[in-house]
């Protein structure tokens, strides 16, 4: 039994899915398989996966049609037996280090139950290179779900007892699986990091999902934040406050901003007496309300 198991969905990814595979190769960490689930592809995927076998464990899982991401995913981790779980896609690739200093980190932090590390996010063409950044702590990850998902998904090395906890991926969340899933996981207890390096690069281009099917993302998007704040709410209605914190919504003009802030003035006061990370959350109301009155 492997140490660790990767879980790559791929629908279609025979542009991608070599660079992707490579970069596994080159773990220094070596105790590890790949589970590729082949979500209905009409191309070459799977043949490309095969061209690998030779150089990495691999087990391909194939959907004769496309069942969706959060399925995908799902039956990888139920086709695995090992005590973690790394996630990558298709289209990202992982650092030669990833495997080892999130193992070491997690050999060193015992209360953890899911790390992920920064992204460095570029795109074929060269145009856009920046490194995504998010919040290390376990609180302030808690505290920064109230507004945006702050684990990178294809970063992340998890451990089997998470799943055993929160249970697996919803498939009706599908686009947001991975927000939905570390929302319920935090309300029971799991503990989160974040390394502050960059362990995964993480590809944009016009085909993903998240370009494909954006509009479907930000309902669900929204849904996930209204559970998730009502639970520190005691359960009381968030009402206004998850379109106001929302990174994609936009009010149509500073009169109209002002007064959905101050719709939510109650719920902000009461949520911030419950929320792990005070500093966190307040940059995250400041931000909001400038955000939204300079639009």
């Amino acid at each position: 039994m492997p140490k660790i198991t990767f879980v790559i969905p791929a629908k279609n990814a025979q542009k991608t899915l070599a660079e992707t595979l490579t970069s596994l190769v080159s773990q220094t960490f070596k105790d590890f398989n790949v589970i590729i689930v082949d979500d209905g592809s009409t191309d070459q995927t799977a043949l490309i996966a095969q061209t690998f076998q030779e150089k990495l464990p691999i087990k391909i899982i194939s959907h004769p049609e496309s069942e969706g991401v959060a399925k995908s995913i799902n039956d990888g981790i139920m086709r695995s037996d090992s005590e973690f779980v790394a996630r990558l896609d298709a289209d990202d690739t992982a650092h030669p280090l990833r495997l080892q200093k999130q193992l070491d980190f997690f050999e060193s932090n015992q209360k953890i139950g899911i790390c992920g590390s920064q992204m460095n996010v570029f795109s074929d063409d060269g145009l856009t290179h920046y490194v995504l950044s998010h919040p290390t702590s376990s609180a302030s990850i808690k505290t920064a779900l109230i507004q945006r998902c702050v684990l990178a998904h294809p970063s992340l090395l998890i451990r089997r007892s998470v799943f055993e906890i929160a249970g697996l991926y919803d498939v009706n969340f599908d686009y947001a699986e991975d927000y939905d899933l570390w929302c319920r996981a935090s309300l029971l207890g799991i503990q989160f990091a974040n390394i502050n390096e960059q362990l995964t690069n993480y590809r944009i281009h016009s085909g993903q999902v998240s370009n494909q099917k954006s509009q479907l993302q930000q309902v669900r998007d929204l849904a996930i934040k209204k559970k998730y704040i009502s639970a520190f709410l005691d359960g009381d209605d968030p009402e206004e406050l998850p379109k106001f914190l929302s990174l994609t919504n936009q009010y149509e003009n500073k009169i109209t901003s002002l007064n959905a802030y101050l719709k939510c003035g109650k719920n902000i006061l009461q949520l911030a007496k419950n929320i792990p990370d005070t500093e966190e959350y307040h940059r995250i109301i400041f931000g909001s309300l400038i955000r939204h009155l300079n639009q």
